[in-house]
């Protein structure tokens, strides 16, 4: 590096994922295969909880992000720095 030059870093921050009761419940009755699309998608949340496919529900504090015909509905807490995964659902049902 030249003289005056400065060093930048870069910090990444991980989020700890949490799953609501109800969305272990409804992940558990899937298919396996459709089951390991979702865990590595929210897998991918943990270092970033707002990729360019999420989408920012109206009405509630909540984010979207589809895989496949499943929709994972989940919430972003900052102080705590939790991705808690609300709900894993198809939209045909």
């Amino acid at each position: 590096m030249g003289a005056g030059a400065t060093r930048l870093e870069s910090r990444v921050i991980s989020y700890r994922i949490e799953f609501k009761a109800s969305a272990a419940k409804s992940l558990a009755t899937l298919l396996p295969k459709i089951q390991r699309r979702i865990q590595g998608v929210v897998a991918t949340l943990e270092s970033n909880p707002l990729p360019p496919a999420s989408t920012k529900l109206t009405g509630r504090d909540a984010y979207r992000i589809r895989v496949s015909d499943y929709r994972i509905i989940y919430s972003i807490h900052e102080n705590v720095l939790t991705v808690l995964v609300v709900e894993t659902r198809n939209p045909t049902i």
